[in-house]
């Protein structure tokens, strides 16, 4: 991957988060004519940077989101939510091709198909403007000719050919016609239509006509296309679709089958309503406008169904369509018309309303083929040339902040750290080095010098280090900006109103940090929503407001990143997630006897549980609440919760600020030191061995009016050893809190606390429970971190 190429990979994600968050707001407050024109400058920004590479596929659909913007920006179309839904599916369309960009794996013809789709239902919606407009709008930027029936001129092939192309189509051969109509204005584009038509693969026949009759040669302008190739090829769908990659829009390919090669067959196709070319047969008197009309709800048709707003989209079409009929003279044809609507309602699919048009929508204006087929009138190859002083038509006309901001990739930033760390474990050498000059050889003069140049290279390495950590840190808004979106699409599909806040999002944490939290925080909120908030029935029934709230708030506290989510739903109902608890086997009767409500909504991070009666894409599997303790815990991070039944439920992520360099204290244990993470420790005591007693065979000590369990640490390590305990028999315990609860873990001795870079386990000891990892000491030795709540979850 080349420099340029990942900057602009880099970039495009950044105006792709930008597009995403102006067209949010935009739906809410759609009269922001300043709003409006950001919106455009980006999409044409976005669109313009891809044009330097070879994507055409992501071209063309910026380029429909550019003309569609155009149109709403110059007031000639209103801002809708259908229309946010479609720039935001073309948006999410170009993320998926910088995904496989960026994996590698792009680059070829496989969303040719899906891009034009994309691209006409944009445009569709310009069709809207050129009918309600008093005269027809020209045709922004199109590249091809004006769409029009397909029409196999079959009198052109030899007797003997044609028979030949039947047998071939019996035996399922596959042989495809293909249509190809250059734009007029192709020459200015740097196009070679002749070429193209020459070198598509496997032609076994090919034709060349004019669109139009040929004018006196006075008049013949020699720079406008009129050409029309027509060829029969046996090379695959595939192929042809990466051989005319850059002009789908102008090329129609129809598969040939007997129907289309037998006129008898066609014609009794026409009559019998079904689709066929004798029913697109050229010289219907109904207008261009009809037509483009109903290939822009053809286009709609196609889209996926899959989406909350369905019935809405057939409603619109269904009533475009009853329009259609009602100019043409069918009034016929509406009460078919409504039946199919009714249907395509009842099972939340687009194909009764598409079989409707397949079987009439031919009576009253000839179905529209494949897009770029031929047409009776030459396209409008008039487009005028931007203008660079002029913002809407060229980058010219944009300010473009100078910034101040060096984009460095991630690997160089963790090689720096990776280099810290050594340092600091250098540097933690000197102190050693100074006793054992003074110990050892007796020179108290140099140790008190490298005690002074070690003073000297502490303050640097630290200051260094503080610097490196700096550019680690990432504002929470990076992860905060995937909400409004994610809210907005779940809370329609759910039928449900919610207002979402989003506070704190300036706070920073280490990139680990941040990138760590993106899928907890997903899963909570779509608990959150599907769970918690109730659909507006329901609040107004318990006495409050239609629209649910929705608050993620970040701050900071102590080191540490503290992320909020709270709404005012339902909460959680205690004795619901009890017997659920005790239904899925989770808990057993004696618990559930004894376990206080607290304890209950606790409940919810155990794998496998939820309280969902059915398994939908949203819930209901019972992967949810343990993947984000895991997710939260495995950066050393925390998680409470509570909820109130009726008012709502708060959720509370605390997480380090940073996972570059860990604060652990030094344990002694049967002759061996271990670390333990800082961030567990309560405190460190030294209890009498007489204070110790045994409940239930586990060693509990009453600590500060509270019970608290023993555990040693040679037993959690599998040693058949005692703990030693000092001269005056006491036995040093560490506090630790594990999953909310405080536990005692039985030490020999306590050692310093000290900063180290912490190193994964590799190999085969990445499988070992009970490990962090592992640190170099000052003076040469390994130190290895324990993990105590894997520890004694393990145990």
């Amino acid at each position: 991957m080349t420099p340029i190429l990942q900057q602009f990979l880099s970039e495009a994600r950044d105006f792709l988060q930008s597009i995403s968050e102006k067209l949010l707001r935009l739906e809410k407050a759609p009269g922001d004519a300043e709003l409006m024109s950001d919106l455009f400058r980006s999409v044409h920004t976005l669109k313009g940077n891809s044009g330097l590479f070879d994507f055409p596929e992501m071209t063309r659909v910026l380029h429909a989101a550019e003309d569609l913007m155009s149109v709403v920006r110059e007031g000639q179309l209103g801002f809708s939510q259908d229309l946010a839904d479609r720039l935001l599916e073309a948006m999410d369309f170009v993320a998926l091709l910088l995904d496989e960009l960026q994996s590698g794996a792009g680059g070829g013809a496989a969303h040719v198909q899906s891009s034009m789709r994309l691209a006409e239902s944009l445009r569709a919606l310009i069709v809207v403007v050129h009918g309600a407009a008093d005269g027809p709008l020209p045709r922004a930027h199109t590249s091809g000719p004006a769409q029009e029936p397909v029409t196999l001129p079959l009198e052109a092939v030899p007797d003997g050919l044609l028979a030949a192309w039947r047998e071939a189509a019996k035996a399922a051969a596959p042989l495809q016609w293909i249509i190809y109509t250059p734009a007029i204005d192709c020459f200015f584009k740097g196009e070679d239509p002749f070429h193209q038509a020459r070198q598509t693969p496997g032609i076994v026949w090919q034709r060349i006509s004019t669109r139009e009759s040929w004018p006196a040669l006075a008049e013949l302008d020699p720079y406008q296309c009129v050409l029309r190739f027509d060829l029969v090829t046996d090379a695959a769908r595939a192929t042809l679709d990466e051989h005319f990659r850059y002009v789908p829009e102008q090329v129609a390919i129809v598969p040939l089958t007997q129907q289309s090669l037998d006129p008898a067959l066609a014609t009794a196709a026409s009559v019998d309503g079904g689709p066929g070319p004798a029913a697109s047969a050229p010289g219907s008197s109904t207008s261009s406008m009809v037509r483009e009309i109903l290939a822009a709800q053809a286009i709609a048709l196609g889209l996926p169904d899959a989406v909350a707003w369905l019935p809405g989209r057939l409603r619109a079409i269904a009533s475009t369509l009853a329009a259609c009929s009602r100019s043409s003279g069918r009034e016929d044809a509406l009460p078919s018309l409504e039946a199919a609507l009714a249907l395509a309602l009842t099972s939340n699919r687009a194909e009764p309303l598409h079989a409707w048009m397949s079987a009439l929508g031919h009576a009253f204006a000839p179905p529209i083929a494949a897009p770029g087929t031929s047409s009776a009138e030459p396209s409008n190859p008039s487009i005028a040339a931007p203008n660079p002083s002029d913002p809407a038509s060229g980058r010219g006309g944009e300010e473009i902040p100078a910034t101040a901001v060096l984009k460095v990739e991630q690997g160089k930033i963790d090689r720096l750290m990776s280099l810290i760390g050594e340092m600091v474990v250098a540097k933690n050498g000197l102190p050693f080095l100074a006793a054992r000059a003074e110990s050892v050889y007796g020179v108290r003069e140099l140790s008190r010098e490298i005690k002074t140049q070690y003073a000297v290279i502490n303050r640097i390495a630290e200051e260094m280090q503080d610097a490196i950590m700096q550019v680690r840190m990432m504002p929470v808004s990076g992860v905060f900006q995937r909400f409004p979106r994610l809210v907005r699409d779940i809370s329609r599909k759910l039928g449900k109103e919610v207002l979402l806040t989003l506070e704190g999002e300036d706070t920073e944490a280490d990139k680990n940090i941040i990138e760590a939290l993106a899928d907890p925080l997903i899963h909570i909120v779509r608990n959150s929503l599907d769970h918690g908030i109730e659909t507006p029935e329901l609040r107004r029934a318990a006495g409050k407001p239609a629209e649910g709230r929705l608050v993620i708030r970040a701050s900071q506290d102590s080191g540490r990143v503290l992320i909020d989510i709270s709404d005012d739903g339902k909460g959680i109902d205690p004795a619901v997630v009890k017997r659920k608890a005790y239904e899925k086997g989770i808990i057993d009767e004696a618990v559930l006897e004894r376990i206080s409500d607290q304890e209950a909504v606790n409940l919810v991070f155990a794998a496998g549980f939820s309280t969902a009666e059915t398994v939908s894409d949203l819930s209901g599997r019972g992967v949810g609440m343990d993947v984000v303790r895991n997710a939260v815990e495995r950066v050393n991070g925390s998680v409470a919760l509570t909820s109130e039944k009726g008012k709502g439920t708060r959720l509370r992520l605390s997480l380090p600020l940073s996972m570059a360099v860990t604060n652990v204290m030094v344990i002694e244990s049967n002759k061996q030191i271990f670390g333990v993470p800082m961030d567990l420790v309560l405190e460190t005591v030294r209890i009498p061995r007489s204070a110790i007693r045994s409940i239930k065979n586990r060693q509990t000590i009453v600590l500060r009016n509270r019970i608290l369990p023993l555990r040693s640490l040679n037993e959690l390590l599998a040693e058949d050893l005692p703990q030693v305990s000092n001269e005056l028999d006491e036995m040093a315990t560490l506090v630790v809190q594990i999953h909310g609860e405080s536990l005692g873990i039985v030490v020999d001795d306590f050692r310093e606390v000290v900063d180290i870079i912490l190193k994964p386990m590799g190999g085969i000891l990445n499988a070992v429970p009970g490990y962090s990892g592992s640190a170099l000491l000052g003076d040469g030795s390994v130190l290895m971190v324990l993990n105590p709540k894997e520890l004694v979850t393990w145990q």
